[in-house]
């Protein structure tokens, strides 16, 4: 169900140049939070704060509002820019927050009419046309970001910048051309003194208030479902060493955090920059304990020993499935083997919180084959198994799947009123290959499950949750066995889309 008058489209104006021009004061800002209620405000926005930073180094005065951490609604966050009188506003989007920029744009554009509005950030980078036809935006920013908003502020024409798409003469001009991929060891670390940190407790996970580092960019792997290798590059770069810790250990100085999550897509791509960050947080023993993601394939018992001696708490992983069909066609490649065996591994290292992430309703799958995913990833010794329906995000190689199968409707737009997708992520389509009821049902039946699982695995001494490992999957498939979500399998496509409750 979408209704293409609900976001104001942009005003018909042309910019009055295609270059900003004599800017001094940069604003950088996230969006109000008013559909998705689950959207991540535990962390700062770190995509702005390394973006605040590198403009802050050319000289720029730059102040940054997070408005969705801030509870701000549109007025407030206008009252906010009025305020600091910027030369030019840069807004960051997710897909999850991509209709409250719409609206964003169009209120400041009301309030603001000669205000430069510079838009950036995973969604926008992955439909910038529809982005300039359905806000009031200016600029949008492909990818990664540095470069191009200095090149901006400094007043180059917009014609020369690469990865940057804007108006011209009543036409979207997207100025394509990969952009050099930005030398991490040159960026300074993000200004975190730009916002308030004391806003931004972290996930409990660790036991401790914490905060996000980031120590890579880039991911060669490609799964279907994510735009991460589209966004930042195939190639990993990694900063050196040196300067992650080095960024660590003014966190725990300057705010008295001593819990770290690496926000890297896999943490241990770079094997080498991974082995050297954890012998130098063991040599300087500053007293941080930290999680991160990482594949089953990319550690080895080696590795898991280094990581847990360095203060490595927490591991969580992208298994999604199991079935050896959906494998082939999203890009994964773990066994229940591979996993079992890595699990066991950090367990003897001592890194006890250890999460298994899977997927419901990937292309390809069917009630048979999850089932069996799930009751095989019990007979692991991971303490927290978690699971969301699979959902449909610009960019990835599953939104072209959706839209050749007819499971995005023949208008479907980004900027369309959508909120037919799960609970916690409303205006996110669902990848519904299968009945949408049936998958509803799987998720509904597994999150609870799994919440009850977890919490035992988590409570329970080691051997207790080895013992759990031996029994819990003959239960679970006797649980599921009743259940006719569960039995049988379903042919990708067929009925998804008359048995569907509440189509997009």
């Amino acid at each position: 169900m979408t209704d293409s008058t609900a976001v104001n489209p942009a005003p018909g104006s042309e910019p009055r140049s295609p270059r900003l021009e004599n800017v001094r004061r940069v604003m950088l800002a996230t969006v109000p939070n008013r559909y998705n209620r689950y959207h991540n405000v535990h962390y700062p926005p770190l995509g702005l704060l390394y973006l605040a930073s590198y403009v802050r180094a050319a000289g720029f005065e730059v102040k940054v509002v997070d408005a969705a951490a801030q509870g701000m609604d549109y007025d407030a966050l206008g009252r906010a820019v009025e305020g600091a009188a910027p030369d030019v506003l840069g807004l960051t989007c997710t897909t999850h927050t991509r209709l409250e920029l719409a609206e964003t744009t169009a209120a400041l554009r009301e309030r603001l009419p000669d205000l430069p509005l510079v838009v950036g950030g995973p969604h926008v980078t992955f439909c910038p046309q529809e982005t300039l036809r359905r806000t009031a935006a200016d600029v949008v920013v492909m990818g990664e970001g540095e470069h191009k908003l200095l090149r901006l502020v400094r007043g180059e024409a917009w014609s020369e910048i690469a990865g940057i798409a804007y108006r011209r003469n009543g036409d979207v001009v997207v100025n394509d051309g990969a952009a050099a991929p930005c030398d991490l060891d040159r960026l300074p670390p993000p200004s975190r003194d730009l916002v308030d940190m004391r806003r931004y407790p972290g996930y409990r996970s660790l036991g401790r208030r914490s905060t996000q580092v980031l120590s890579n960019r880039g991911c060669p792997f490609g799964c279907a479902y994510c735009s991460a290798t589209f966004f930042w590059g195939k190639r990993t770069r990694s900063l050196a060493a040196e300067r992650v810790v080095d960024e660590i250990e003014s966190i725990v100085r300057d705010y008295g955090i001593t819990g770290i999550y690496f926000y890297d897509d896999a943490f241990t791509t770079d094997r080498r920059k991974a082995r050297a960050v954890c012998e130098l947080l063991i040599a300087r023993n500053l007293g941080v304990v930290w999680g991160t993601s990482t594949r089953v394939d990319l550690v080895d018992r080696e590795m898991l020993g280094l990581m847990a001696r360095a203060g490595c708490r927490q591991l969580d992983f992208g298994l999604e499935t199991l079935n050896p069909n959906v494998c082939a066609k999203i890009g994964t490649k773990a066994t229940c083997e591979q996993a079992a065996e890595v699990i066991e591994a950090a367990w003897q290292a001592g890194i006890r919180l250890l999460t298994l992430y899977l997927i419901i309703g990937l292309p390809g799958d069917d009630p048979a084959g999850l089932r069996e995913t799930f009751a095989r990833c019990l007979s692991t010794r991971a303490t927290l198994l978690s699971t969301q329906i699979l959902r449909i995000y610009p960019g990835t190689e599953v939104e072209r799947m959706a839209r050749r199968q007819g499971l995005l409707p023949a208008d479907f737009g980004w900027y369309d009123r959508h909120h037919q997708g799960m609970v916690n992520f409303p205006t996110v389509p669902i990848y519904d290959e299968q009945p949408r009821a049936t998958l509803l049902r799987q998720y509904s039946f597994l999150s609870k499950y799994l919440r009850l699982s977890s919490a035992l695995r988590q409570r329970v001494p080691g051997l207790g949750v080895r013992l759990l490992s031996r029994v819990e999957p003959a239960v679970f498939r006797a649980l599921t066995a009743l259940r006719p979500e569960f039995r049988g399998g379903a042919r990708a496509g067929v009925g998804s889309r008359a048995t569907a409750e509440g189509e997009p």
